[in-house]
């Protein structure tokens, strides 16, 4: 499972998710696919995902705005 390289580094994160989140979740760690508590899953996409977007320099991206910003918004 995706994790920090030295627990010790580690920092305690709390969330709120959508029911539909958490019951997949629920099954992922049921089917032990790829943890077995909801939490252990939940980390593992979160720690997977973060590193992703470390790696593509997500942080770095700028989004432009819509090119008719203010236009024809329903």
């Amino acid at each position: 499972m995706a994790r920090p390289e030295n627990r010790s580094e580690a920092r305690a994160l709390s969330l709120t998710l959508p029911i539909e989140t958490f019951n997949y979740l629920a099954l992922l760690a049921l089917l032990e696919k790829p943890a077995r508590t909801e939490n252990e899953v939940a980390t593992h996409i979160l720690v997977r995902e973060v590193y992703e977007m470390v790696e593509r320099r997500f942080h770095e991206m700028r989004i432009p705005p819509p090119s008719d910003a203010g236009e024809g918004t329903i």
